[in-house]
This record gives structure tokens, C-alpha cells and sequence, in this order.
């Protein structure tokens, strides 16, 4: 493994992850998004997709362990001013990294899969929590609308933590086309429907759907599924966040399934 030094914020690999951490169009088209922190980092490295790997020159002895198994010729060593430089959250790190991204295609068996459907969710921290939610019930696949925040957006991936990169995500979907030829049980949560969540069958292959923080799923996606639910609650509240609402749906379609 070789150790190159960057110590300018003028050199061209500084500016480019400059502009991949905001320019979700220029992480499309280079296939590459960037990570920050150990942890991303680590997970990164376990599903093989770290590309390149940047960290602070003086604290490169904390990650000896972590540099045993970096798969790759060259790490770049940088100053902390220049780490601070390309770091655009609101936490400190001092190891950056950037990966791959993914273009799954949709295929047929997907119809007959469980699946978790999006339309034009904007948070990335509502995002994130709906994969982490995905990950541990146990839903591999999850469907996203052209208008969602991107997938590899800096904050969804801190959110999630990197728990994505164990599923499969397609993005920028046509719903309308999808949920047409999805074969099993499709299931929207409304308050307005009579229906509780916890009166209803999950035990075999459903396709959830949630829509934006502020409309919920357009009319033009609601009107062609049959099944609308709710959750109950207290008098008085209508709804709760989208990432809490796909999250109660998850686990007790989990619960039906572990009896």
C-alpha cells in the first residue's frame, strides 16, 4: 500500500469530493458518493465498495487495524485543515472515504418480493431511519420515486449508518409503472382508513408504501391500491412522522411472521 500526501485544496481529487458531497447529479455520474467516519468506512470495506480512502495524516496510527484490511494501492494523507475542508456535516471525522454507487434494475421476481415503496420522501434523516427500519425487520428491497432524496446523499448515509449497503435499493423508479405490476398484497397507510395495521394479514409478500413528509402518497398512486390501513392512535392526532409510521408497519409485519 502506498501513502500519498494532499496538502492543497487546490489539488483536483479535494475538489471533486467537494462537489460529490452536494451535487447529487455529479455522484450519478461519476457512480461515486462519499462517507464519513470509521464506521461507514469499515461497512464500506465489508460489502466491497470503498474506492478511495482519505484520512487526517496525524491520527493515521489510530486506524493501523482498519488499514490491515483496505483493499486498495494508494490512501491519501491529509492535514487536519484539509479534512475539516471536504467534512460538510456537523460532526467531526477524520477519516473520509469514497464508494461506489449502485444502479440496481428492476426484475421480475421483484413483484413477488416483500418490498418497501417511497414516493418523493425528502428528509434524508427520515430516510435513513426507514432503511435502518428495512434492515433489522428484515426487507431487503426498497423501491424509491424519481423525486426522493438521493439515496447517497452525505446525511442519509450517516443516518442509516451505512445499513444500506446490505440492501437492495432501486432508485428513480416509475411507481406508477412498478406498483402496476407488482403481484402481491400493496398496503398504503391513511388515517382515514377503517382498517387497522393490527387486523390485517402480513404474513405473506407485501409492498408497503409511504409518501412525502408533507402530502403523503400522491392521489395518482393512491387510487390504484386497494388496500389502505391505519395506525391506530389517541384521539386527537392525525399522523405521526413517515419514518415512525414505516417503522410500526415493518416491525409488525415482523411480529406476524416470528409467532
Amino acid at each position: 500500500m502506498k501513502f500519498i500526501k494532499i496538502s492543497s485544496k487546490d489539488n483536483l481529487l479535494i475538489k471533486k469530493i467537494v462537489k460529490l458531497a452536494t451535487d447529487a447529479k455529479l455522484r450519478n455520474k461519476e457512480k461515486l458518493a462519499l462517507i464519513f467516519g470509521k464506521h461507514l468506512v469499515e461497512e464500506a470495506i465489508k460489502y466491497n465498495r470503498l474506492q478511495v480512502l482519505l484520512m487526517d495524516i496525524s491520527n493515521k496510527e489510530q486506524y493501523e487495524d482498519l488499514l490491515q484490511i483496505v483493499q486498495l494501492e494508494e490512501v491519501y494523507l491529509l492535514p487536519s485543515k484539509l479534512i475539516d475542508k471536504i467534512n460538510l456535516l456537523d460532526s467531526a471525522t477524520d477519516i473520509v472515504g469514497l464508494i461506489n454507487v449502485e444502479n440496481l434494475d428492476v426484475k421480475e421476481g421483484l413483484y413477488e418480493d416483500d418490498c418497501l415503496i417511497l414516493e418523493n420522501i425528502q428528509d434524508p434523516g427520515n430516510l435513513g431511519t426507514i432503511l435502518r427500519s428495512c434492515a433489522s425487520t428484515g426487507v431487503k428491497n426498497i423501491i424509491l420515486s424519481k423525486d426522493c432524496v438521493d439515496v447517497y446523499n452525505p446525511k442519509v448515509l450517516r443516518s442509516s449508518q451505512g445499513i444500506q449497503f446490505g440492501l437492495n435499493i432501486y432508485r428513480n423508479i416509475d411507481l406508477i409503472d412498478f406498483v402496476n405490476k407488482y403481484n402481491k398484497q400493496l398496503i398504503i397507510t391513511t388515517p382515514y382508513a377503517t382498517k387497522s395495521i393490527y387486523d390485517f394479514n402480513f404474513t405473506n409478500p407485501t409492498a408497503f408504501i409511504f409518501g412525502n413528509e408533507s402530502i403523503g402518497v400522491t392521489r395518482a398512486l393512491s387510487h390504484i391500491v386497494n388496500s389502505h390501513v391505519k395506525i391506530p392512535m389517541v384521539e386527537g392526532v392525525e399522523s405521526i412522522n413517515v419514518a415512525m409510521a414505516a417503522t410500526v408497519c415493518l416491525f409488525e409485519m415482523y411480529r406476524q411472521r416470528i409467532k
